[in-house]
């Protein structure tokens, strides 16, 4: 999560250090790895249709953890994906939240970062609805402010989706014609408050990751 609005929830002090390191024993209880997660569910259903909070487990030295991970709940025990950038590809349930623990295959005294932000419901794809990004956006502005509760004001607004790795694209308009996506830090980026009426979004390549900013 090397973007500004990647941290949201931890850079904007969520409760959460921005980067934390903390001793992973071989069970962590799924409220304290998945933190806040149970402020994002507690926003009614169509507040939160189009972002989810995303989790990625990170080495020490900030590297990945590659490293297998289960979710364990009394006699059920489910792996837990984890994506090549560390991203923890389930999410629990409210019950598993509240009751299951999160098994590392990582000695006891061995330490992890947790990162934690918003991110669209879309899986990355070359070729994108602009109309749910840009409800992606918004949900994850204001969601992010209610989950912050007391510290809402700390949170950066949320304007624009970059597409990591995707390397160019273009936005596509109600009207069919079509605009080059400015390059932010490299990655092209849509605002749909500089790009209104847009329709569709067209990547020259798979994104490795939606990145709301």
């Amino acid at each position: 999560m090397n973007r500004r609005s990647l941290a949201i929830l931890a850079a904007a002090a969520l409760l959460l250090p921005a980067a934390p390191a903390f001793a992973a024993n071989k069970t962590i209880t799924a409220q304290r790895l998945y933190r806040y997660y149970d402020n994002y569910l507690a926003l009614p259903a169509a507040e939160r249709s189009h972002f989810i909070v995303a989790y990625y487990l990170k080495q020490q030295d900030g590297a990945p953890l590659t490293a297998p991970v289960w979710m364990v709940d009394g006699a059920r025990r489910t792996p837990i994906p984890l994506r090549a950038d560390g991203k923890m590809l389930r999410l629990p349930t409210a019950a598993e939240l509240a009751n299951a623990k999160v098994e590392l295959g990582i000695d006891e005294a061995a330490k992890i970062g947790l990162g934690v932000g918003p991110e669209p419901s879309a899986a990355p794809s070359a070729d994108l609805d602009a109309r749910d990004l840009a409800l992606a956006i918004s949900q994850a502005g204001a969601g992010m402010k209610k989950m912050a509760g007391l510290m809402a004001l700390a949170v950066p607004k949320v304007q624009e989706v970059a597409f990591l790795g995707a390397g160019s694209g273009e936005v596509e308009f109600a009207d069919g014609h079509r605009a080059p996506l400015p390059l932010v830090k490299g990655a092209p980026t849509y605002n749909p408050a500089n790009q209104p009426n847009a329709k569709r979004i067209h990547l020259a390549k798979v994104p490795t990751k939606l990145d709301l900013n």
